[in-house]
């Protein structure tokens, strides 16, 4: 409330904290896994309902004085059946009656990357909720705070303010507050505590996938130098017909093209399989862990960026025999070969018809 009350660099702040309860909708109690938060939570962060409304901060008038809850839409659709009559129906959390006000949009799931809660409630029932209450309590860090920072101000003068705020609770609460300090980070992985360790995985996978790309490039440049050097003297008589280098280049660069952005193709179709599944897994049974994770616009993107970049890498292999291929020199040794081929098939087709066996052993 004083970082809330006092800042100066932010057009809102919100609490929130992950907890767990039994909620009652049909005689049953099963457990959920929510969020409880504070009164302008979706507010500030500017998300619109499904269905019904949100609770506000005017909703608040201390403690245990919001018995309301909003559904998230998976909850809605796989244990309330999609009903569109849901707004305004009463339901226990942890024997206590609340009221349904909405249901959270179906691209919402919260604001943390790994966890999407099945419902929302007010804060201020933290008590009916999780059996206790430490609201009151300065020495409680067990909840995380976001902010979106006013237009024109920038993270070092936000840090700036909330340690000016620092400052004064240090003041005026020495034995509570002695020695706290504020700092920003990135939301959506626990207040940043799990940052390090994510983008540090994840630059591993792609400095793997890089290495398998250019292993792939390679293996592809040596079958094309391969395949270029059996079409030498197909490439030998198209120049002497009077087709420019120009235009073969670009023959083999087209099929490299080709095979690249097939390859592509199946890469992004395997990766959405791939990905659906990773979405639907969950490691943990007890704690609602997920990783919802879909390939976006920009995705596709960089994946056909490279795909074109790879067939441009092993494409441009045999660019180098190409042009240095000499029409004349290609078709004369392609007929020689030709002629010596013919001439050994008939002394062998000779030698057998005078039994001569020492030619055929």
């Amino acid at each position: 409330m004083d970082l809330r009350d006092r800042n100066r660099s932010f057009d809102g702040l919100i609490a929130y904290e992950i907890s767990t309860a039994g909620l009652d909708s049909d005689g049953r109690t099963a457990p959920i896994w929510l969020y409880t938060a504070s009164g302008n939570y979706f507010d500030v962060l500017g998300i619109q309902p499904y269905l019904g409304r949100f609770f506000h901060g005017s909703d608040e008038h201390g403690p245990n004085s919001a018995p309301y809850v909003v559904l998230s839409y998976g909850y809605w659709q796989s244990h309330f059946q999609a009903d569109l009559g849901v707004v305004g129906r009463a339901v226990r959390v942890n024997k206590y009656t609340y009221t349904i006000l909405g249901v959270a949009p179906a691209g919402f799931r919260g604001t943390e990357l790994f966890y999407s809660p099945d419902v929302w409630a007010p804060i201020v029932n933290q008590q009916q909720i999780e059996g206790s209450s430490n609201l009151d309590s300065r020495t409680n860090r067990g909840r995380w705070v976001i902010g979106r920072l006013r237009s024109g101000i920038t993270p070092a003068k936000a840090i700036a303010d909330l340690n000016s705020i620092a400052e004064y609770m240090d003041k005026s609460y020495p034995k509570e507050d002695d020695g706290i300090a504020f700092g920003l980070a990135r939301p959506g992985l626990a207040g940043d505590m799990l940052g390090g360790p994510v983008h540090a995985f994840v630059a591993g996978l792609m400095l793997l996938a890089g290495l398998i790309l250019l292993a792939a490039c390679a293996n592809l440049g040596g079958l094309f130098a391969a395949r270029a050097a059996d079409r030498t003297r197909e490439v030998a008589l198209r120049l002497a017909l009077g087709s420019s280098r120009g235009r073969i280049l670009r023959q083999l660069l087209t099929e490299a093209f080709l095979v690249s952005i097939a390859g592509g193709a199946l890469g992004m179709a395997g990766s959405v399989v791939l990905l659906r599944m990773l979405s639907a897994w969950r490691p943990d049974p007890i704690f609602p862990i997920s990783l919802n994770i879909h390939p976006d616009l920009l995705t596709s993107a960089v994946a056909l960026l490279l795909a074109l970049a790879s067939g441009f890498l092993f494409g441009m292999v045999p660019v180098r025999q190409v042009l240095k291929t000499d029409p004349f020199q290609g078709i004369k040794s392609g007929t020689s070969g030709w002629m010596n081929s013919r001439r050994v098939a008939g002394d062998v087709v000779a030698g057998r018809g005078s039994g001569n066996d020492s030619l055929l052993a």
